[in-house]
């Protein structure tokens, strides 16, 4: 499977961590408001609805801030990669 451009790696993340965050803590609050009696499940997936359409933009929104107050507190755990510079072509060298 061919991966997606390096552009796509951030709203990718923030998408797939807002569906996992939002499905989680969704199902824990109602879970602590009402029980796990009848009617939870129901329930947890309307809560899950709106906790995802709230989730998706903070996440896109508040990720790039909170990485940035990171770095002023905290080595960066792989340094940011920057581009090679781009070299024109060379001709092939004859073997000897």
């Amino acid at each position: 499977m061919q991966k997606l451009p390096a552009k796509a790696f951030q709203p990718l993340f923030g998408t797939i961590m807002a569906t996992f965050m939002s499905f989680l803590m969704s199902g824990v609050v109602t879970g602590y408001n009402r029980g796990l009696g009848q009617g939870f499940l129901g329930q947890w997936m309307e809560a899950w609805g709106f906790a995802f359409m709230v989730a998706l933009p903070v996440v896109l929104i508040v990720a790039p801030i909170a990485r940035r107050v990171t770095m002023m507190i905290a080595e960066a755990p792989v340094p940011p990669v920057k581009a090679a510079p781009v070299q024109p072509d060379q001709p092939a060298r004859e073997a000897s």
